[in-house]
């Protein structure tokens, strides 16, 4: 992933951050010289002192079986927003786009049956605490759906972060951009819009 210096992001506990909040992250692997695809939602932690994540896919999706032991990456894509010269002090300025994305390198272990389930308890904790303390995860249609899943996770070897924020302009302009893009009050444009002033307010 080509990251000019000015959008690097190396403080590896922002970039969990962003991964955490984030989280529907695109798989990819290669075998035969065919790119496998698979979007999952993970969890990232910490499990002896090593970054790792942790995901599941359908047991007949081929993926798991030609990527486990291997090398795979998987991509997380945040906010992004296309960023008008018009909001640029220099009007002679070019069009470009602010995005925020991490990339994460790493080898594919499977989990075996309680890790799995152990994951699978976390992971429906995480997104719904409602279901889980219901114990829904007790009744006998959720542990035949188990016998259709695989569980795996993946050892990092490398992450890294971009978030392309028009620091390369200067204050100014980045104040400006944050400015007009709340005023479209979009989604996408107020969330550019607080990760460009988080970062005008960490300096």
């Amino acid at each position: 992933m080509y990251i000019p210096e000015d959008f690097n992001v190396k403080d590896l506990k922002r970039i969990i951050c962003f991964i955490n909040d984030n989280n529907f992250g695109l798989l990819l692997s290669i075998h035969d010289n065919e790119i496998y695809n698979t979007q999952i939602p993970f969890l990232i932690s910490y499990e002896n002192n090593n970054v790792i994540l942790k995901g599941h896919m359908a047991r007949k999706n081929k993926q798991w079986i030609y990527a486990k032991n291997n090398n795979v990456t998987v991509l997380f894509l945040g906010p992004h927003h296309y960023i008008s010269p018009l909001y640029y002090h220099d009007k002679e300025s070019v069009p470009t786009w602010d995005y925020i994305t991490a990339r994460v390198d790493g080898v594919m272990k499977m989990l075996n049956k309680e890790e799995m389930e152990a994951f699978l308890l976390e992971l429906s904790k995480h997104f719904d605490e409602k279901w889980f303390n219901e114990e829904n995860y007790k009744k006998e249609y959720y542990k035949k759906m188990e016998n259709e899943i695989v569980g795996f996770k993946i050892m990092i070897k490398n992450i890294k972060a971009k978030f392309k924020l028009g620091q390369n302009r200067g204050i100014d302009d980045m104040k400006s951009v944050s400015m007009n893009l709340s005023k479209l009050n979009t989604e996408n444009s107020i969330s550019i819009s607080k990760y460009i002033n988080d970062i005008l307010n960490s300096e």
